[in-house]
This record gives C-alpha cells, structure tokens and sequence, in this order.
C-alpha cells in the first residue's frame, strides 16, 4: 500500500493481493513466509499479469535464488534490486551500508545483497577515494515495531519518532554512509529520518527515488486504471480506511472488487 503513493498517478491496471490473515510476514520464519510468497506469486501469475511487484527480500530472493522457485522470475519487477544498483551503491561515499529490517528480513538480507553487488561495478570516483570499502561492509538492525506503528499509531506520533531516532543512532555510531530499507513501508517514516541525519555523511534514498525507478521501465499504461484486491482473512478494515481508499482511488476511475479466497 506504501508503493500507491505514487503507482495510484500512473494509469495501469492493478491486482493486490493482500494476504491479510498471514500478516505480518516478518515475525514468521523466511520459509514459511516464502511459502504464502510462493501462493500468491502463482495466483497473480494465473491472472495473466504483465509485472509482479514483491516486498523487497522476496523480490531479491526470487530473481537470485530463481533456481529454487518453480516461478516465470522474468515477471518479477526489479524494483528493489534496481534501487540498490542505481541509488543506493552508485551514490555510496565509502562503501559502508546499513541494512533495517524485521526479523526475517534481516536474516536473509545481506547474503543476498552480497550476491546483488558481484554485479556493481564501481564508479570512477568511488575508486578513487582511498577510504572506500570494496567489497562492501553491512551494518544491520532489527526493526521489528516499525511495521506496527503504522497500524497502530501515527508515524508522526512523538513517541514513534523518539524510538526511530534511537534506532536510527545505532547506524551513526557505526558510521554508515547509506541507509537502506528492507520494507517499503519504511518509507513513511522518510521525514522523521532525513531530518535525523547528516545526509552529507549518512544518505537515505526516498520514496521518490523508488518512483523515478518505476517510471524508467516504462511500463504500458491505460487510459484508465482498475484495482482489484485479492484477500485472505478479514480486511474489514480496508473500507473503513479512508486514506487508503483515496490512494486506491485517487482522481481514477476506479473499481475495487473484494474476492476472498
């Protein structure tokens, strides 16, 4: 729901599939996860859709362990990957990255981040700074609250802000160069975190970064967009939200139809 920010002002047709009774994903081992990952992969790929768009890890995992995965990979959009390639290495100061996550995706985090950077080849001037780290060091922290802040409170709240600036000082005292989100839905809290920071020593990559990467792919639009929601277990509360209905309907003409599975 974090990527309709900017997905809801480009005309394509749209299938979520919001797997509502699995939630949430990071609190569960990787396999199990993967599994209901492997589900609804095999569901949107039985809707004859162009693109699958996955939450960052599973995305990783799917394009670099395709191998494991009975899935058509060349449907999975490199959204993540793209990022780490394009913003997050090629902007790096010296090679140093801090990875924030929930449980499972720190796990599998840095192993396949690691297999992403044996394809980045570094710039002329990042060569040339003496300091830089090649290969590159990863610095990680669990995360694991994050993701319920934004059901539960307002990522603006005081006290959530206080408690991302705690978890953000781990990252200072260990002297990163580039912050990296293991879950798109951190990117609500990208106000709170580059004001925090020092970017000309710490850089994080926002949303709008995200969104540039989607627009390069230039993806075939409609004249108008449809949504249609794919859910298990009870997503009640997906009518009752209004700011997520505006995002899902935001100045389209829009049909959102609730089939549960």
């Amino acid at each position: 729901m974090t990527l309709f920010k900017f997905l809801s002002t480009y005309d394509h047709d749209y299938v979520v599939y919001y797997d509502f009774f699995h939630w949430p994903y990071g609190d569960k081992t990787f396999d199990q996860s993967l599994a209901c990952v492997e589900k609804w992969i095999n569901y949107l790929t039985q809707q004859n859709v162009d693109y699958i768009i996955l939450p960052p890890i599973y995305e990783l995992y799917c394009l670099i362990e395709n191998g494991k995965l009975k899935i058509e990979h060349s449907r999975v959009l490199p959204l993540f990957k793209t990022y780490l390639l394009d913003e997050c290495f090629k902007h790096s100061l010296v090679g140093k990255f801090g990875l924030l996550g929930d449980f499972a995706d720190v796990e599998q985090a840095q192993p396949l981040i690691k297999k992403v950077e044996k394809t980045y080849t570094l710039a002329s001037n990042q060569k040339a700074i003496k300091k830089f780290h090649s290969p590159f060091v990863y610095r990680t922290k669990e995360t694991p609250l994050w993701k319920y802040y934004l059901t539960s409170l307002s990522y603006s709240n005081i006290l959530v802000n206080k408690i991302i600036k705690f978890d953000l000082r781990y990252f200072k005292d260990a002297m990163v160069d580039t912050l990296i989100p293991l879950n798109y839905g951190y990117f609500h809290y990208q106000t709170t975190i580059t004001k925090y920071l020092n970017l000309k020593k710490i850089r994080f990559h926002t949303l709008k970064k995200v969104e540039d990467i989607f627009v390069s792919f230039k993806l075939k639009e409609a004249q108008t967009y449809t949504v249609k929601i794919v859910y298990t277990g009870n997503c009640d509360f997906l009518t009752r939200e209004k700011r997520l209905m505006w995002l899902l309907q935001k100045g389209k003409s829009t049909e959102i139809i609730f089939e549960k599975l």
